[in-house]
């Protein structure tokens, strides 16, 4: 059974890793429609919402003003969830002491890993993307998909270090 979770592990990291390649491959209309139909429901619902009383022109035109903030937050998201997919699997997979070991020792055997892992993925994703018809791989998108994968590195260290705190705490009383 053990062995079989550990397999499972791989499972998130490769699903995230699909996902992306499957948005990364839809040609640049496909890409744009489908990031303006999120604008879209998002100044929609907030119209609802609020009370605005926007006509549909100036839903369009809302829409369109988010774009991009809703294609670079969509960026983000992604490559967040893949570094925590990525993290899951390294932790099960490597050995690692837990407590007993340092904060140093825990990024350099888990943490460091998954964020270099996720930006090759990231700039191998924006490589793909320069030979997908109206689309066009950037630098700059590698550095958004980077503050992703760094908030999902920061959000592991500090829950590591929390986690740490309290096992020592429990370990001191219990002397």
């Amino acid at each position: 059974m053990k062995t079989i979770l550990r397999w499972l592990s791989i499972l998130p990291a490769l699903l995230i890793l699909l996902l992306i390649f499957n948005f990364s491959a839809q040609d640049g209309p496909t890409s744009g429609s489908l990031s303006f139909k999120v604008s879209y429901t998002i100044i929609f619902l907030a119209n609802r919402l609020f009370s605005f009383h926007l006509s549909k022109t100036e839903l369009f035109s809302r829409a369109e003003a988010i774009q991009l903030i809703v294609r670079k937050l969509a960026h983000m998201t992604e490559y967040f969830a893949l570094a925590l997919s990525i993290y899951l699997p390294l932790r099960v997979w490597l050995p690692y002491k837990g407590v007993s070991v340092s904060g140093k020792h825990f990024f350099i055997r888990l943490i460091l890993p998954t964020f270099l892992l996720s930006v090759l993925f990231a700039a191998t994703d924006e490589f793909h993307q320069s030979f997908v018809p109206g689309r066009c791989g950037t630098p700059v998108d590698v550095l958004v998909d980077s503050i992703g994968i760094v908030t999902a590195c920061i959000l592991l260290t500090v829950y590591n270090r929390c986690i740490r705190k309290r096992r020592n705490l429990r370990n001191s009383y219990a002397k």
